[in-house]
């Protein structure tokens, strides 16, 4: 007797033709596997581009802010220049001095950066062409910084003016003593013209290129030369824009002619970021600025 077990027929038995299994050839794994590899390329290709477009934005407008803040503070100085408070600019002051002269007793300055280089009013702005050392009444004892050291070919900038705002007479601080009618220097705080007089300190700086910043030696900066008040007037060095390479200055006429009115200030910056495409590793950008002299007639 046949036991309840059912046999299953084969397909080949039944003459039923047997499929196939579905997939991929060995050729188009390795194609898709290629394009898959072109692209992941294309696309790690697409974000690294898209990352150094971003890193050169940013040193660009890293650039911008630094020729930005050492224009705001040249400018605000330049236009400033020969300014005398009450007093007519060019109008003589009393205890003023020309560059090299002997400084006028109770007018003395420290820091040993040449004798009137604060006193000499009748100049309220001078331009240095390309030598800081060599330009009068700035001897070699007069340091441009801490390390002694000045980008070669850029230029320097003198101003000197009263400061915009009036401030009380002050012993020790070389001030102006102004009115309607004279001027005069004076470090004592003791007053001379008057009860309508009005007192301003001096201001006077010497802009220059270092080749080194505070604390990091080989990069540039911009320095300035401030004349302080203390126990002595005095000029102290400090640093004022970290990045700029190159300072130029260039005398300009109004358009109609007649006295210099205009002066045409360039400034290098370097970038602090590291540029593979560019020569020297860093990005340069260049600007220039066109200053109105409102009281001076223009740099010597």
């Amino acid at each position: 007797m046949a036991c309840g077990r059912r046999r299953i027929a084969s397909p080949r038995a039944t003459g039923t033709p047997m499929k196939r299994a579905a997939g991929l050839t060995l050729i188009e794994v390795l194609v898709a596997m290629l394009l898959l590899a072109l692209v992941s390329a294309a696309a790690l290709a697409f974000v690294a581009r898209g990352r150094a477009t971003q890193r050169s934005g940013e040193s660009l407008a890293r650039l911008e802010e630094t020729l930005d803040a050492a224009y705001a503070v040249l400018i605000d100085e330049i236009r400033m220049a020969g300014y005398l408070g009450l007093t007519t600019p060019g109008t003589p002051v009393d205890g003023a001095s020309p560059l090299g002269a002997t400084e006028a007793s109770g007018l003395e300055v420290a820091g040993n950066c040449g004798p009137s280089l604060a006193h000499d009013l009748f100049q309220p702005l001078v331009a240095i062409d390309g030598e800081y050392a060599a330009a009068p009444g700035l001897p070699l004892g007069c340091r441009p910084s801490p390390e002694g050291r000045v980008v070669a070919g850029t230029d320097a900038l003198i101003v000197r003016s009263a400061a915009a705002e009036s401030t009380v007479a002050q012993a020790g601080r070389l001030q102006l003593e102004t009115s309607l009618r004279s001027a005069r220097l004076a470090a004592d705080g003791a007053g001379r013209l008057g009860a309508e007089a009005r007192w301003h300190d001096l201001e006077v700086s010497v802009f220059y290129v270092s080749a080194d910043s505070t604390g990091r030696r080989n990069w540039p900066s911009l320095r300035r030369k401030r004349l302080l008040g203390g126990a002595r007037p005095a000029f102290q060095d400090e640093e004022l824009v970290s990045g700029i390479e190159d300072l130029q200055i260039e005398v300009g006429a109004e358009p109609a002619g007649g006295s210099t009115r205009l002066l045409r200030i360039w400034l290098g910056a370097r970038s602090d970021v590291p540029e593979a495409t560019e020569p020297d590793g860093r990005r340069h950008r260049q600007a220039s600025r066109v200053v109105a002299l409102r009281n001076a007639r223009g740099p010597a």
